[in-house]
C-alpha cells in the first residue's frame, strides 16, 4: 500500500513539474518538446519557443517502451530524440553483441547514409539517451554508428560489391524527379525506390552529398566513400538514375541558357549514372512529365555581414572557400593570419582547413558566449587542441582595418555582454564601449546561409525564399522542420529548401517524411514498413550479456 502511494505521489510530482515548465512558456512558439525527466539539456539561450511535455518517464519504465514507428510517443528516448527516428537502441544492442551486419541493416531502415552520419551527425539521440540520466553520460551512439559503418565499408564500398536493399512494394510505374542530391534528396529518392517507384535524381554538381560534400572539411569525411555510399542508394535498383551537372531553371531564365535538355531526351540515357556536359532543364518540363517533383535543394547562399570598409577589400565567404577547396579548384589566396567570423560548424571547418594548409595563426570570433555556440563541445575542443585555434567570444565585429593600399591589417571588434531576456525568448546582446583590434591579413565570413532557389515557381515560395509545404514536425530537442506537399499538387519539397540551415539529420528526416507523402499521393495507400524488425517490441536490454560479450573479445 505504501509503495503504491509513493508511486502515485512520484507521478503527481513529475506531472506538476512538467506542467510548470509548460505554463512558463505557454504563450511562445514554436514548441520545445521535453521528454521529462530524460531531456537533461536545458533550452539553449537563443531558444524562442514554448515547452511542451510529451512523456513522463522513470528509469523503471524506459526499457518497457515499444519501437513501433506509428506510435512515436512510445519510442525509446534515444529513438524519439532523433528527427529520423533511427533505431539507436536496436543497432547499439546488436553492435554490442558483435552482429555488425544486422546492426547496420537496423540503422539503415531510417538512415541509409550510416557512414556519412557516423562522422558528421550532431547526435541529438545522445541528448535524450536514458543512460545520461542514470550514469550522467550517454552512450556514444554516433561513434558506434561510425564503427559499424566503417566495418561494413571494408566489405562493400572499397571493393566492387554494393549493399542491396529490398523493394517492399509492387512496382507502381510512377516516375518521380528529385532535385538535389544532398541528405534530403538522397533520403527521399532512396525511400521512394524502395516503395517501388521510378526515380530520376538531378544534381547541379558532379558529386552527391550536397553541402556535406562541398561545405564539410576534407579531414572530417572521406568524400569518395561518401559519394559511393550515396550513389549506391540510387543505383541498387534499375529504377534509379542520377543525372549530374544539370541546372534546373525557370521559364523566365531559358534565354540565358543555350544547352537546354528536355525530359524526353533523357530517355536516350540508359546508364544509371550519367555525367552530362553542363546543361539545363526547365522546371515546368519536370512538372509536366513526371508524376511528382521533389525540390530538395539546400540553403547554399552565404549570408553577408555589414562591416565598415568591407567594400574596399576581398572578404571570403566560408561556404565558397570550402567548396573551392573540396572540389579541387583551389583558387583562393589565404594569408598567414586569418580571422573567421562565426563559430558554427562551417566556421570551424574553414578555420581548421586554413590552419592545416595555409596559415600560422587562426582566430574564430563569435557574438555568442563559447558555451552557446551551436556546435558540439567535441568540435570546439578539437579546433583548440588539435589545431591551436583561438576562440574570442562575445565580441561584435564592426570594422575592417585597412592600410593606404586597401590591404587588410585587422578586424576591429567590440566586447558584448548578455542582457535580459527579450519577449522572443532570446537574451539581449549589449555592445560595450570596450573595443580592440585583432591583427589579421585574411577575413572569412561564416555567418549562416540563406535559401536561394531561383527556379521555384513564385506561388509556392515564402517570404524568406523557402518552399511552403503542408507538413511540419517538432523533435525532442526542439528543432522544427518542414516537409511535404506545396500548393501545386505534383510539387513537393524537403530539407533546407523548406526551413533553412539545420543539422543534416533533420534534412534526412524531412526527406523520409516527404517520400512517404509522395507515396500516399501517388497510390492513396499508407507507406509500407521498410523493416519488420522495427515494429517488434524490444525486450529489456540485456546489459550483462553485452558486457560479457565485449570483455570476452
Amino acid at each position: 500500500m505504501i509503495g503504491t502511494l509513493n508511486f502515485l505521489a512520484d507521478g503527481l510530482r513529475r506531472l506538476i513539474e512538467g506542467l510548470n515548465i509548460t505554463y512558463r512558456y505557454f504563450l511562445k512558439e514554436p514548441i520545445y518538446t521535453v521528454n521529462y525527466p530524460l531531456t537533461i539539456r536545458e533550452p539553449f539561450a537563443r531558444w524562442r519557443g514554448k515547452v511542451r511535455v510529451r512523456a513522463f518517464n522513470t528509469v523503471e519504465t524506459i526499457y518497457k517502451r515499444t519501437n513501433y514507428l506509428n506510435y512515436s510517443f512510445n519510442l525509446p528516448p534515444c529513438v524519439r530524440g532523433c528527427p529520423a527516428n533511427v533505431d539507436a537502441r536496436g543497432y547499439v544492442m546488436l553492435a554490442g553483441e558483435g552482429n555488425f551486419i544486422k546492426s547496420l541493416s537496423e540503422e539503415t531502415v531510417n538512415n541509409p547514409t550510416a557512414f556519412c552520419f557516423g562522422n558528421l551527425c550532431t547526435a541529438p539521440c545522445e541528448t535524450t539517451c536514458s543512460r545520461g540520466v542514470q550514469d550522467h553520460k550517454p552512450i556514444s551512439i554516433r561513434l558506434i554508428k561510425k564503427a559499424i559503418s566503417e566495418y561494413n565499408i571494408k566489405n562493400y564500398y572499397r571493393g566492387k560489391e554494393t549493399i542491396k536493399y529490398t523493394i517492399v512494394s509492387e512496382p507502381t510505374n510512377k516516375r518521380i524527379a528529385v532535385i538535389g542530391a544532398g541528405p534530403a534528396g538522397i533520403a527521399a529518392a532512396h525511400r521512394l525506390l524502395r516503395f517501388g517507384h521510378k526515380v530520376d535524381l538531378f544534381e547541379k554538381f558532379n558529386f552527391c552529398g550536397g553541402y556535406l560534400y562541398s561545405g564539410v572539411a576534407f579531414f572530417r569525411l572521406d568524400k569518395d566513400l561518401m559519394n559511393k555510399e550515396y550513389e549506391n542508394l540510387i543505383t541498387f535498383t534499375e529504377n534509379g538514375r542520377i543525372f549530374y551537372n544539370v541546372t534546373i531553371i525557370g521559364d523566365e531564365e531559358k534565354e540565358k541558357y543555350q544547352n537546354i535538355v528536355s525530359v524526353k531526351e533523357l530517355e536516350n540515357y540508359k546508364d544509371q549514372i550519367n555525367h552530362l556536359s553542363s546543361c539545363a532543364i526547365l522546371f515546368s518540363d519536370l512538372e509536366e512529365n513526371y508524376d511528382a517533383v521533389i525540390i530538395a535543394a539546400g540553403a547554399t547562399k552565404p549570408r553577408r555581414l555589414n562591416l565598415k570598409n568591407a567594400e574596399k577589400v576581398n572578404l571570403i565567404q566560408a561556404e565558397w572557400f570550402l567548396e573551392d577547396w573540396n572540389t579541387g579548384q583551389r583558387t583562393y589566396k589565404i594569408g598567414k593570419e586569418v580571422v573567421v567570423i562565426g563559430g558554427g560548424g562551417t566556421g570551424i571547418d574553414a578555420a581548421r582547413t586554413c590552419k592545416k594548409v595555409f596559415s600560422d595563426k587562426v582566430t574564430i570570433v563569435d557574438i555568442l558566449a563559447r558555451e552557446d555556440i551551436p556546435v558540439s563541445e567535441e568540435e570546439k575542443v578539437e579546433a583548440e587542441e588539435d589545431d591551436d585555434i583561438e576562440f574570442i567570444c562575445q565580441v561584435m565585429p564592426f570594422e575592417v582595418v585597412i592600410d593606404e593600399n586597401n590591404n587588410i591589417k585587422g578586424l576591429k571588434v567590440a566586447k558584448c555582454v548578455y542582457g535580459p531576456l527579450l519577449p522572443n525568448g532570446r537574451k539581449k546582446i549589449i555592445r560595450t564601449n570596450e573595443e580592440f583590434v585583432i591583427p589579421c591579413d585574411t577575413i572569412i565570413l561564416a555567418v549562416s546561409r540563406d535559401i536561394d532557389i531561383p527556379f521555384a515557381p513564385k506561388d509556392i515560395v515564402g517570404p524568406r525564399g523557402e518552399i511552403v509545404v503542408d507538413g511540419f514536425d517538432t523533435m525532442a530537442n526542439g528543432f522544427v522542420y518542414r516537409f511535404g506537399q506545396t500548393k501545386r499538387k505534383k510539387v513537393f519539397a524537403a530539407g533546407e529548401a523548406c526551413y533553412g540551415p539545420q543539422p543534416a539529420i533533420v534534412a534526412l528526416a524531412s526527406g523520409n517524411r516527404t517520400a512517404e507523402k509522395v507515396h500516399y499521393f501517388l497510390t492513396n495507400k499508407t507507406p509500407p514498413i521498410l523493416s519488420q524488425d522495427f515494429v517488434k517490441i524490444l525486450g529489456p536490454l540485456n546489459v550483462n550479456k553485452v558486457y560479457r560479450k565485449a570483455v570476452a573479445v
